[in-house]
């Protein structure tokens, strides 16, 4: 069935089966990567739940006489006898079929075995190994994990590879006629039940092991082992007792035996038994901890920490273990203390060190260094104290003096006699310990390239050694070398598959890889050993919630939560979940809980702190809810350095801090450790922009897009062209942008910019219109700030007087800026609707708050009546004026002058000038002075402020100024005139009035430009042109002050 199919699975109808199925595939289907996969999963899942619950139909079993079918047959004749399913021979004589021989036809047999493996898969070890020799498993294995389901191939192909059987097959007596297949089924029921705890449940199902009539010794063991665990000790040690010897290592006779005679207080018996095994097996962890209790009772304290040194040196990680540590080094120093207080403190060196050494682990460094300090460095205590002295710097981060002590104890080995190295115990003079040592010193000191140096020079020496394995995975995983991480936790668990770290470190490294489905079989290969693995159930919601399987991750939480599973990691998830499900209070609360219990203490419990304080700030961020984004973030880091989406946030709120250089550092680590992740240059680039510096942010901008874009990405570099005036880019862009995107009204927004700095109003207007309506209609995007304060430019630029002014007034009741209002006063003004104007401009100097006998009010109303023609009323308003601005000199400067008052507009005008010398652009004062310099006949003076209008005025790179050429061009064409260079005057008037108007202009043509030329004519007493160019003037603007001053100097109007 093609459900099935899609599922990796055979027809059934165990719905547990197909759930699992359904699970492992999803893992590796995400729904957001890969929504068509996952709704065909979702649905064959649906289907095949549907079927398990359909009324079971008569089998119909058909013959197959095809030459595989034939082939099986006998396949299933050797599997289903016992004797022969674990005899090589047996297997050997089946691969001999021509089916098997034939190249054409040898895959096609291997594929037919495999499927009916699937379903019998009690097999030997030995038997798989055989097999895979023939057929190749292991070398084909990408082709067999694409045509069978991977737990299959993982759990009986991969692992039948790797690992013996359990229970061994080739222990059974084997008889004809038991039912071995039902006693295994029965077998491994029983030994779930017992890693589940379930003893009084183990112990029925023996019983009924017992009724097949088939003998293997670990049932025997088993029994024994239930027993003692039921406090049934003398029956436990009649089974154990009865075993044949020749299974004595197989069954742990002697640990058994020495754990049942402890228990009966037989201390000296059962030393013997745990020596025997621990000679036989140094690390065998139940022998170490029963021989270790005995000791501790005995007051042999250093001895009995000693055997739980060497299980942790093979990377065993129980809590037992962990807790005897610290009662002994308890017992060490409270022994020594009693002694010390008793006056009995003489003490050989050796045990004085072992004293310090114990005050150095439970972190009393001080005690530890004075015990130390206190004995003297000879031939036989320098290794030990040169170890020692390394070892407490280190923990008080004196790193450079741990460092030193090292290569002290380095140099003392390398210098050594053998003779003298004969009297150190292994630990004080191997030198696989130094270089650990130093790797742990580099590690703390943040060097981990060191650290891993040091580390493989440990590992050249000890190849297996767990511990030296388990730091470098550490390392390895915080330099995010992840791939490097599962070769090191294969080759751990290879040497030892008891070290539930390593476990755990591949199935965190698998998920930073996104791997999630091989993270996830991961999860169930551990909780099939170890039903009560936390670690394991944690990863496995997460992956869960991960691929958006919410209700499986909840189903899993509530099967945790009812058997009363308190785990803050599983308030976590729950706040994950309900995040997904878009309840960020509740979530937020919860995040919120947790980092104040992790602050409070943290147990190490936790196992995603870094992500905790991410998914808070995610919450918090741009809202008013408590928190320090930069202070979180910093915590975050504290707990994973290289956590980019923490990285980011902390680049971020130094950003939006201004604390640019920080923020700029922040971001260039991230694109250290993220090479091909663009959006760092984006920031780096946005943080240049904030700074004006657009050159920098368009290097960064370009950088971005070259590594990976959001079309949005483009809208940065956009703008930033825009600033740099490169239009050519910004048309490139813009057209790139109108193919890929529809009825985008940003990008219409910047079209209506472009065109409108290329002087085509026109364009700019139809742009401009199309902007308004998407953004007036949508609830998408959010208008700019002064799309309709343009769109009023360009309508002035047009002559749409009306548009302008309604343009304008939307603008300011969007952004309540009063400068939109004087943009609305100049339309009415310049038509002579003056008592308009006036109106605006009450409520101009209301909206500043300007009183009518401020400075502003007043000079506001002068110029007004300026544009009234009202000289004289203009004249005493400017006399009235107290404290009057710069720009208010000026203007009365400006009024004397065509007034015919030279003397007082000089003198007021460069009070102007010197008062705005720093602070302000000058010219248009220097050329308001030169002219009233050439009417006072001070040609000199006149010509030394026109100069240095051209001085500051320079006429290259003019392609950066584009946006402002005619409003350069009449300056330098002013300046000319005074200095009384008329031709070049004239070409630069010309080039102001043939260039694009500058992009802030609301007229129709530079009028600048034209008063220029119409006082060009006036110095050169042309009064006829002078008056033709006013009438052309006031054709377009009948306020034009400059162009009244002028008329009223000539005698146009009194």
């Amino acid at each position: 069935m093609r459900i099935f199919k899609i599922l990796g699975i055979e027809p059934t109808k165990n719905e547990m089966e197909i759930k699992e199925a359904y699970l492992n595939k999803l893992s590796d289907t995400n729904p957001e990567d890969k929504p068509e996969e996952f709704m065909q999963l979702r649905k064959a899942y649906e289907e095949a739940i549907e079927y398990a619950n359909q009324e079971d139909e008569e089998d119909t079993n058909e013959i197959d006489n095809t030459e595989i079918g034939l082939w099986m047959a006998k396949v299933r004749e050797v599997y289903n006898n016992f004797r022969a399913r674990n005899d090589i021979n047996a297997w050997s004589e089946l691969l001999k079929d021509d089916v098997c021989q034939n190249i054409e036809t040898k895959t096609d047999a291997r594929d037919a075995l495999l499927e009916f493996f699937m379903q019998n898969y009690y097999l030997p070890s030995a038997v798989i190994r055989f097999l895979n020799e023939f057929f190749n498993f292991e070398e084909d294995i990408d082709e067999l994990y694409e045509s069978f389901p991977s737990e299959f191939i993982d759990n009986i192909i991969v692992d039948g590879i790797k690992y013996d059987e359990y229970p061994s097959y080739s222990l059974f007596e084997i008889k004809d006629g038991p039912d071995y297949e039902a006693f295994l089924t029965d077998f491994y029921e029983m030994n779930r039940k017992y890693r589940e705890r379930d003893i009084e449940k183990t112990y029925d199902l023996l019983q009924d092991l017992k009724e097949y009539g088939i003998y293997h010794p670990e049932v025997d063991k088993k029994e024994a082992v239930v027993l003692y665990n039921l406090d049934r000790l003398d029956e436990a040690w009649d089974i154990i007792s009865n075993i044949d010897p020749k299974y004595n290592e197989v069954v742990e006779a002697d640990l058994l035996k020495g754990m049942i005679l402890a228990d009966k207080g037989q201390n000296e018996e059962a030393k013997q038994y745990y020596k025997t095994v621990l000679k036989r097996e140094p690390s065998n962890v139940m022998a170490c901890e029963g021989l270790c209790i005995i000791y501790k009772n005995e007051g042999r304290f250093a001895e009995a920490r000693e055997l739980l040194t060497v299980i942790n040196s093979e990377g065993y990680e129980y809590e037992e273990i962990d807790r005897l540590f610290d009662e002994l080094n308890q017992d060490i120093i409270n022994d020594y203390e009693n002694k010390v207080r008793l006056g009995q403190d003489k003490f050989e060196t050796d045990k004085l060190l072992e004293i310090a050494h114990t005050y150095y682990i439970v972190d009393r460094l001080d005690e530890a260094y004075n015990i130390a300090n206190s004995i003297e460095v000879d031939e036989n205590t320098d290794l030990m104290i040169y170890r020692l002295f390394a070892r407490i710097y280190l923990d008080m981060k004196k790193y450079d003096e741990a460092l030193k002590y090292a290569d002290m104890w380095k140099n003392g080995i390398e210098n050594a006699s053998e003779e003298k190295l004969n009297n150190f115990a292994p630990k004080y003079k191997s030198m696989e310990n130094v270089y650990f040592t130093k790797a742990w010193i580099y590690n703390q000191k943040g060097e981990n390239n060191n650290a891993l140096k040091e580390l493989n020079k440990s590992l050249e020496i000890l190849p297996n050694d767990v511990q030296f394995l388990n730091m470098k995975n550490k390392i390895l995983f915080a330099n995010q070398q992840y791939e490097e991480v599962i070769k090191v936790c294969d080759k751990i668990i290879e040497i030892n598959p008891e070290v539930s770290e390593a476990y755990m470190m591949k199935i965190r490294s698998l998920y930073e890889l996104e791997y999630l489905k091989e993270a996830f079989d991961e999860c169930n290969d551990i909780l099939y050993k170890d039903p009560y693995n936390l670690f394991a159930y944690i990863y496995k919601i997460r992956i869960l919630i991960e691929v958006e399987e919410i209700e499986m991750a909840k189903e899993e939480i509530k099967s945790l939560r009812n058997e009363d599973v308190e785990n803050q990691n599983l308030d976590f998830l729950e706040a994950l979940i309900l995040d997904y499900e878009d309840k960020r209070e509740e979530a937020t609360e919860i995040y919120k809980n947790l980092i104040k219990k992790l602050e409070e203490e943290d147990d190490g419990i936790l196992a995603f702190p870094e992500e905790l304080y991410f998914y808070y700030i995610n919450e918090i961020f741009n809202t008013d809810e408590e928190g320090d984004v930069l202070e979180l973030a910093q915590k975050g880091l504290k707990y994973s350095p290289k956590h980019q989406g923490l990285l980011y946030y902390k680049g971020i709120e130094l950003s939006i801090r201004e604390q640019y250089n920080d923020a700029k550092e922040t971001f260039e680590y991230i694109e250290q450790l993220y090479p091909d992740n663009g959006y760092s240059d984006r920031k780096i680039g946005d943080i240049y922009n904030d700074q004006d510096l657009y050159e920098k942010a368009l290097e960064y901008y370009n950088k971005q897009i070259e590594k990976e874009y959001d079309i949005d990405d483009y809208f940065k570099r956009v703008q930033v062209n825009l600033e740099l005036l490169n239009l050519d880019d910004l048309y490139k862009d813009l057209v790139y942008l109108d193919k890929n995107l529809k009825d985008d009204p940003r990008l219409y927004e910047y079209f209506g910019i472009y065109y409108n700095m290329i002087d085509n109003a026109k364009k700019s207007y139809e742009y401009f219109i199309k902007a308004k309506a998407i953004f007036d209609n949508s609830d998408e995007y959010e208008s700019s700030s002064y799309l309709e304060g343009t769109l009023g430019l360009v309508c002035a630029k047009l002559g749409m007087r009306e548009d302008a002014i309604k343009y304008y007034r939307e603008n300011y009741e969007n952004t309540n800026d009063p400068s939109d209002l004087i943009d609305i006063y100049n339309q009415y003004v310049k038509v002579g609707d003056f008592d308009k104007g006036e109106d605006i401009l009450n409520e101009y100097l209301s909206a500043m708050n300007k009183s009518k006998l401020s400075a502003e009010a007043m000079s506001r109303m002068a110029n007004l009546n300026i544009e009234k023609r009202n000289m004289k009323a203009a004249l005493k308003t400017f006399s009235l004026m107290v404290k009057p601005e710069p720009d208010h000199k000026r203007d009365r400067a400006k009024l004397l002058f065509y007034t015919g008052n030279y003397k007082k507009a000089l003198k007021l005008i460069e009070e102007a000038i010197k008062e705005l010398q720093f602070v302000a652009d000058n010219r248009a004062n220097y050329i308001t002075a030169g002219r009233i310099c050439l009417e006072l006949g001070d040609k000199a003076k006149a010509h030394s402020y026109a100069k240095k209008v051209i001085e500051l005025t320079p006429v290259d790179n003019l392609k950066s100024k584009v946006d402002k050429l005619p409003y350069i061009y009449r300056y330098l064409a002013d300046a000319y005139i005074i200095l009384g260079e008329y031709n070049k005057a004239y070409e630069y008037i010309s080039k102001a009035l043939l260039s694009p108007r500058c992009f802030y202009c609301s007229e129709e043509v530079c009028i600048d430009a034209m008063y220029s030329l119409a006082y060009l004519e006036y110095v050169k007493e042309n009064i006829d042109k002078v008056k033709a160019h006013l009438d052309e003037i006031f054709k377009l603007d009948i306020s034009r002050t400059d162009a009244i001053g002028l008329a009223y100097k000539i005698g146009l109007f009194k």
